[in-house]
């Protein structure tokens, strides 16, 4: 694909770092306002073209790279008769980078496939300084031949990671913030014996982040002490990966707990 326009929906946290990056390596890249002119209004001037909605930026994009919270979102930037899905041409990619079920993927591919447009499911893995820095987990789904006709707009993003077919790139990225997002939980329950008991927390988080506990989670944690409230990106995560545990009749009771007990302190915060 030779000088391909990137069509980006979601100029959030995670999006508007992966804009600069995109336009840093030389691409057009097209965007409209999703939610908030402010990341718009600081990306104008670095290149990014704005323009007017989600249908316009189907219109002109060879590749769009859909970065919005949820399903619902997703659904209102791709799909219906505003939705960029229906105004791109035979040939184009949706990557589907957000956090979702794999069943809403495959899905939307064998919708797209009508058309002859691909889809692929791409989450993110790096939080927003792997945006910054371009070190995202780039875990993506779908065949490799078409992996391959995205390894030049992906490339300035992160590391490419084919994690199987359709669908699986989800799969990996829930799997991923059920262990992390459960790690947290445990951290924070060890935290509070050891606290008790009086051991200097510093000490014990370096300590640990040098013996066979520490993990990811240990050596990037926040200091000022919290609970894991399942609210927002978390509940929506842990609760999508059990549904789908669910439907495929597995059993998570370590992550049911998890949830569970997230879902209390964030009642007991409201």
């Amino acid at each position: 694909m030779n000088n391909p326009t990137i069509g980006f929906i979601g100029l959030g946290a995670m999006g508007e770092p992966m804009v600069a990056r995109l336009l840093d390596a030389g691409f057009r890249v097209i965007s409209y306002v999703n939610r908030s002119r402010e990341a718009m209004e600081r990306l104008l001037p670095q290149g990014l073209v704005e323009v007017a909605n989600a249908r316009e930026l189907g219109e002109e994009a060879d590749v769009v790279m859909c970065c919005v919270f949820d399903e619902p979102q997703n659904d209102q930037a791709l799909r219906g008769e505003q939705g960029a899905l229906g105004a791109m041409k035979s040939g184009s990619i949706v990557l589907l980078m957000s956090t979702i079920s794999p069943g809403y993927c495959q899905a939307l591919e064998k919708e797209a496939s009508a058309k002859e447009i691909t889809v692929l499911d791409c989450p993110l893995s790096g939080m927003v300084q792997g945006a910054v820095d371009g070190t995202l987990s780039l875990m993506i789904g779908g065949a490799e031949t078409d992996i391959a006709r995205c390894k030049q707009v992906l490339a300035p993003l992160g590391n490419i990671m084919r994690c199987g077919e359709i669908g699986s790139g989800q799969v990996m990225k829930l799997a991923n913030n059920a262990i992390s997002l459960s790690t947290f939980s445990l951290l924070l329950e060890v935290r509070d014996l050891v606290a008790i008991y009086g051991m200097d927390l510093d000490n014990f988080m370096g300590i640990l982040n040098r013996s066979t506990g520490r993990s990811f989670v240990s050596e990037n944690f926040p200091m000022p002490r919290g609970r894991l409230k399942m609210r927002g990106m978390p509940k929506k995560d842990v609760s999508t990966c059990l549904k789908l545990a669910q439907e495929l009749g597995v059993s998570l009771p370590m992550v049911q707990q998890c949830f569970d007990a997230g879902k209390v302190e964030a009642e007991r915060a409201r």
